[in-house]
């Protein structure tokens, strides 16, 4: 058995990554004790507008009675509804602002 086929070959890349971030990091040139500059940190939050958007609803001519008993008032869109249910098929919701 030989003594080397257990040894992992990532050692030197362990210390060479270790090297790279304390270069990187800590080894800026100006020490923490005799730097005398102040340092600043600005941060600003940009928040986008909220689109404003206007639904414009259009309903084809076959539902202007059912667009009309909804300008009424729920009961009367309601009522609309139930008479005209086996001839339009129309739902509720069709008809309400959405939310």
């Amino acid at each position: 058995m030989k003594k080397h086929e257990f040894r992992h070959g990532s050692g030197r890349g362990i210390a060479a990554a270790a090297l790279c971030a304390t270069l990187m990091f800590g080894a800026s040139g100006a020490s923490a004790a005799g730097n005398d500059e102040a340092v600043v940190v600005a941060q600003a939050v940009m928040v986008a507008p909220a689109p404003s958007t206007v639904v414009v609803r259009e309903y084809p001519a076959y539902m202007s009675r059912a667009v009309a008993a909804a300008t009424q008032g729920p009961e009367a869109l309601r009522r609309y509804l139930w008479r005209t249910r086996m001839i339009y098929n129309f739902y509720y919701p069709d008809f309400i602002p959405a939310t």
